[in-house]
């Protein structure tokens, strides 16, 4: 449990000095906390982090004056954001411990009875537990009153948290007005709701799957990226990364409430998005049987758990258990381990990225876990290879954990084989031109900068094909091909290919039609907007809400060339990464002759104004919120037509909003447009008012 040992022959004196370690741990520990509660980037796994806890907590109970109320064990972690008011919570949120053991489980159960038998008569001391799915996300704390949302805090330092109201309310599964129930004929409308903040794997996956296109570093897994969403001070780009929440405890200032199983009910008809695994438990053994369900189940989940947590259902019975300094004695995460496996690695590749990055990817031997069969995982740089010590050969272990994306961990040293050999990063690009590498003073990665690598010319084609970018027909199979076959050897050549359709007609696969539709998707993404076309070019890391907004600024491509570093930085969310790629692109002779051929190819590489646009501003001075799925279209498509016609789209229902649109599903928005007196849209009214 401790990194240190304790010879248990040495004479007193020689023996470590307790407080000394305590001082250690509470130190370790509050810069662990900082890592995890404030920055969302944790420097070591939970369960390391728990030894450490739990190393702490037993010295100090072997050493009782030496406790002091700044301990780590007497407060949760967790320091204001800047730029949020910091409130106070009625009632402290408090961590529950954790265990990762089954006799530990089974010690809480005895304490829970023994502990029930000292205030009831034994015909009164029964009990049940209530188990759920421990998510692995931000805890969150919501208060309504009157049965509208009117507060949200995150739990901060247990006493007091950070004020994220506008942030929450643009959950699509969190309700700004709760549904009317009363218990005894009185509302149960001033309430407070406890929770969990997540991201969907399938969500994290996708924005993961922008910044690669970005040329940018990817985020570590759901957790960390919603602890940072939470922080963003612009609710419409935390709207953008689709984040949930899931409920869990329910506290009323109007009623007393008797069972946790029951709030969870009535948490449901308050409209509050509940876990989706619940069980009511006799004994702590169908505890252990709720355990292993949700450790099949876990595979096979598109959101993260890292355990279960076991309640005891009656609220009477957890006051009379009470707390201890800074968890509830009535309540315990049983956490999971992380999801591992053991499997050969067979080789490690490098994998060149379209901004010239090179990663280092591990083929293993096909091995299954948490639901999908691995083969392949990233090793991230050269520095990760030798910090976790893996070589060709080796038997790894591989680990899910809290991340979605799999990686290797460690090896098994017994196994290594006797012949192996220390991994070393190749001097040269894998590609044919065999390209030296280079690695930028103060980054991790190497870089192939050779403007002819085959792997990145192919990546950075199909990007720029991409369906968020040009959205021009063939996809993977119309790169490779017209690369390998030597007709594309940059995103300018996509544009030439017509002069020699009579050549790749005698091609495999590319009869008439097909080149029909190449050609027709190829001029159409001549009429695309500024934005895309930038975006498309593949500026390392300008993505496409950059993209959006240096367009919207700068107007012209000429101006953006011209632009100095602090002309750049003075634009909203564009910093210095940003400022100097787009300057070094800029200085490039070689990015400059492609550029010089796409603005002869009549790509758009101006802002249009709405008289150029063509499109009569109908819609100016309006203002729209979207609701619900619509079915005739999707929303974005939707909103680039009402921006077209000279609409504007916002995300919350105000007094200024001129129209709801509301599709199937509309949710709050819908009821809040009606109170105040919004005139709200059908599809069908939408499509005639853009007709």
């Amino acid at each position: 449990m401790t990194d240190k040992t304790i010879d248990l022959f040495a004479s007193e004196d020689s023996l470590p000095d307790p407080g000394e370690r305590i001082e250690e741990l509470r130190t370790m520990i509050q810069k662990h906390d900082k890592a995890y509660y404030t920055n969302a980037q944790p420097l070591i796994a939970d369960r390391e982090y728990d030894k450490l806890f739990a190393e702490l907590v037993e010295l100090e109970k072997a050493n009782p004056d030496l406790i002091r109320s700044d301990s780590p064990t007497q407060k949760v972690g967790g320091a204001p954001i800047k730029g949020f008011r910091t409130i106070q919570h009625k009632i402290p949120m408090l961590s529950l411990s954790n265990t990762y053991s089954r006799e530990e489980l089974t010690d809480f159960d005895r304490k829970v009875r023994e502990g029930l038998l000292k205030s009831y008569a034994s015909e009164k001391a029964a009990y049940k537990y209530v188990t759920e799915l421990k998510y692995d996300g931000v805890a969150m704390s919501l208060r309504y009153k009157n049965g509208q949302l009117d507060l949200a805090l995150t739990r901060g330092d247990g006493t007091s948290g950070d004020d994220v109201t506008q942030n929450i309310k643009t959950l699509k599964n969190i309700p700004n007005t709760v549904n009317k129930i009363e218990l005894m004929a009185v509302p149960l409308a001033n309430i407070e709701v406890r929770g969990e903040v997540y991201m969907d794997d399938s969500e994290f996956l996708r924005i993961n799957k922008l910044k690669e296109d970005s040329g940018e570093k990817l985020y570590a897994n759901p957790r960390n990226l919603t602890a940072g969403t939470l922080k963003l001070l612009d609710p419409k780009q935390v709207e953008k990364r689709r984040l949930k929440m899931v409920s869990y405890w329910l506290h009323s200032d109007d009623h007393d409430l008797s069972s946790h199983q029951e709030n969870l009910e009535l948490l449901k008809k308050l409209g509050l998005p509940v876990g989706e695994h619940i069980s009511l438990c006799a004994d702590i053994e169908e505890v252990f049987q709720f355990i292993d369900k949700s450790g099949d189940r876990r595979g096979g989940l598109d959101f993260g758990i890292d355990g279960v947590v076991i309640k005891v259902d009656s609220t009477e019975q957890q006051q009379e258990l009470g707390f201890v300094s800074r968890s509830p004695r009535w309540a315990i995460a049983y956490k999971f381990e992380a999801e591992q496996a053991r499997t050969k690695l067979n080789n490690i590749i490098l994998q060149v990225g379209r901004t010239g990055a090179i990663t280092p990817v591990a083929e293993l031997e096909p091995v299954f876990l948490a639901g999908s069969t691995i083969s392949r995982a990233t090793l991230h740089n050269a520095d990760y290879i030798k910090e976790i010590d893996v070589r060709i050969g080796d038997t790894v272990y591989i680990e899910k954990g809290g991340d979605v994306i799999p990686k290797v961990t460690g090896h098994v040293p017994e196994e290594r084989p006797a012949d192996s050999v220390e991994f070393q990063m190749p001097e040269f690009c894998p590609c044919e031109l065999k390209s030296p590498l280079i690695r930028p003073e103060g980054e991790a990665n190497h870089y192939c900068d050779h403007p002819e690598c085959k792997s990145q010319i192919k990546r950075r084609i199909e990007h720029f094909i991409s369906r968020n970018a040009m959205n021009i027909a063939g996809g993977v199979k119309f790169t490779e091909q017209f690369t390998d076959w030597g007709y594309l050897n940059s995103v300018a050549d996509i544009f030439d290919l017509k002069k020699k359709s009579h050549e790749i007609m005698k091609l495999e696969g590319w009869g008439k039609r097909s080149l029909e539709v190449l050609f027709s998707s190829i001029e159409d993404c001549k009429t695309l907007p500024f934005a895309k076309v930038l975006y498309a070019i593949g500026i390392r890391f300008v993505g496409s809400g950059a993209s959006k907004v240096l367009a919207n600024h700068f107007k012209t491509i000429e101006a953006l060339k011209s632009a100095t570093k602090e002309q750049l930085t003075e634009v909203s969310d564009i910093g210095d990464k940003i400022a100097e790629s787009l300057i070094n692109f800029f200085a490039d002779e070689k990015e400059m002759k492609i550029l010089d051929r796409l603005i002869a190819a009549e790509l758009n590489f101006e802002q249009a104004t709405p008289e150029e646009s063509g499109e009569e501003q109908t819609l100016a001075g309006k203002t729209f919120v979207l609701t619900g799925e619509l079915q005739s279209m999707k929303r974005n498509a939707a909103k680039d037509k009402i921006e077209k016609l000279g609409g504007k789209v916002t995300s919350a229902v105000s007094k200024k909003t001129s129209y709801l649109v509301a599709g199937n599903n509309p949710g709050s928005k819908y009821d809040k447009a009606l109170k105040l007196a919004v005139e709200i849209l059908d599809e069908e009214g939408l499509i005639a008012l853009l007709e």
